[in-house]
């Protein structure tokens, strides 16, 4: 086996936008790394490109779930990108309810994660490495019913700005984008909500009434751009958002 290639490592690739990024990736020739917790969805992305895409089923909740993602990757292969697309949204509902086990779990996906497998590879990311975390609004106004998303987003956007400064010197970049509403699993399952648990919930059926949902492959698209098409300083400078930022991405990229 080569020792050339350079990996994409992409977590949440069962659908969505995660999905969408690793068919992109692959389409210019990337080799990536699919993680997600349902094997069955994740062959349907690897499906599209079996000779670019490589998948595996990993519990990124846990220490085993870290293992299981480094164990997938080639030996002696770098790891030039990592981009920490999982998150849920559960548990959905008044912070003054909620439990300490769900509390936890939700914590342990969102932000946990992110933080602990980047410290499992970072040994595999060369010089010029880059590191891109999926933000959310929410990581910077509160809604009701999401407090939990809203606290581990907010986490996730200064552990982002914590992390590249301390990895800045290594000469590996770790940056943010907020991809917008869009249309995936997680967009459904907002629209499903009772507006008892979550009072915004008809905004977002707005959204998709009006087709003002960004399509997964628009996102895959800009973030992509990100990744490849933007100096190091500049990506890691502030948190893209994809409504403002968008128009940047050069035709034809």
């Amino acid at each position: 086996m080569s020792t050339t290639r350079a990996w994409a490592l992409i977590t949440g690739a069962s659908s969505g936008i995660g999905q969408a990024l690793s068919w992109e990736l692959a389409r210019r020739g990337l080799y990536v790394l699919g993680v997600g917790r349902r094997l069955e969805a994740l062959e349907e992305t690897r499906a599209r490109d079996a000779e670019h895409i490589r998948v595996v089923q990993a519990d990124l909740a846990s220490p085993e779930g870290w293992d299981a993602v480094a164990g997938a990757l080639p030996d002696r292969e770098p790891i030039r990108w990592i981009v920490h697309n999982a998150a849920t949204l559960e548990p959905i509902g008044p912070l003054a309810t909620v439990s300490l086990p769900d509390w936890r779990m939700h914590m342990a996906v969102n932000l946990e994660a992110p933080l602990f497998l980047t410290q499992r590879l970072l040994d595999r990311m060369p010089v010029g490495g880059r590191i891109l975390h999926i933000s959310s609004g929410a990581a910077h106004r509160p809604y009701v019913g999401w407090g939990a998303y809203c606290v581990s987003k907010a986490a996730l956007h200064m552990l982002y700005r914590c992390l590249d400064q301390e990895l800045a010197p290594r000469g590996i970049r770790v940056g943010s984008a907020r991809p917008g509403v869009v249309d995936t699993p997680m967009q459904a399952r907002v629209r499903a909500t009772p507006e008892t648990l979550f009072p915004a919930r008809s905004r977002f059926i707005g959204y998709y009434e009006r087709k003002e949902l960004l399509s997964p492959s628009t996102v895959a698209r800009f973030l992509a751009w990100l990744l490849l098409g933007v100096d190091p300083d500049t990506f890691a400078a502030q948190e893209w958002d994809i409504r403002e930022h968008g128009s940047l991405v050069p035709p034809g990229f």
